[in-house]
């Protein structure tokens, strides 16, 4: 069975680890991010009170498989925040630097999830929309609406070609189909960290800027083929098709 929820939000920005002061965004949330929304819903603490960079919820995220899906059309903009400056033990906290932060506005994606112990859990928040800690989109200030969709069995698809309504991880074997897909973009996005919140894992990615919806000609825009699919796991739920990350 599949969980299959959305998550809604007027901005999100998932941060790239290589930028510091000017501060770019992933396109939608990378594993990594997914994670911890889950951890947040169903409440299991990262012990972060003991130590700053304890992320304990990997544990109990062990065996859990997701799959992400674009369902706005991925719109930018940029801003300026203003910040304390505090990086000085004598710092004047009526100092402020100025930050460029790149943002998403109004995105929203939806999350499949699959196997692990925290199933359960979360199916119970979910349908009763009682979230433990507050959900948001990758930084504190771009807080998340969630919308349950339902629990779904899936059907595991063999045929090929076939095409994807999700992000495409691009494991061994995997081939898209560009010219039948039309323009994508191609990323590499952190998959796994340890308990001690370092980067274990990293995974690349196939995507649409746009989500696949179907128009009144039934023609589909935004939908992924892929020729071939290697190691790759496609599943049929519900009216959609789902490409799934490998378990945590």
């Amino acid at each position: 069975m599949v969980l299959v929820f959305d998550v809604l939000a007027d901005l999100a920005m998932f941060r790239k680890s290589y930028t510091t002061t000017s501060q770019v965004s992933y396109s939608f949330p990378p594993p990594t991010a997914v994670a911890g929304l889950l951890a947040a819903i169903t409440g299991v603490d990262h012990n972060a009170a003991e130590d700053s960079k304890n992320a304990a919820f990997w544990k109990a995220l062990s065996g859990t498989r997701i799959a992400v899906a674009i369902k706005n059309p991925i719109r930018w903009f940029s801003t300026t925040i203003n910040l304390l400056k505090y990086k000085s033990p004598n710092a004047n906290l009526d100092e402020h630097i100025q930050s460029k932060h790149q943002l998403l506005k109004n995105p929203c994606y939806r999350i499949y999830v699959k196997d692990g112990t925290l199933y359960e859990a979360l199916k119970q928040r979910l349908e009763k929309r009682e979230f433990i800690f507050t959900p948001y989109l990758g930084t504190a200030y771009a807080l998340a609406d969630i919308l349950y969709r339902g629990e779904f069995e899936e059907k595991e698809i063999e045929e090929l070609p076939t095409w994807v309504d999700t992000i495409i991880p691009l494991y061994e074997g995997v081939k898209p189909d560009v010219k039948k897909s039309g323009p994508l973009h191609r990323e590499v996005v952190p998959f796994r960290m340890n308990e001690n919140r370092e980067l274990q894992s990293t995974v690349a990615v196939v995507y649409s800027d746009y989500p696949s919806i179907s128009s009144e000609e039934g023609t589909v825009s935004g939908r992924l083929w892929l020729k071939e699919k290697g190691k790759l796991q496609v599943s049929q739920v519900g009216a959609e098709r789902v490409s799934w990350f490998e378990p945590w």
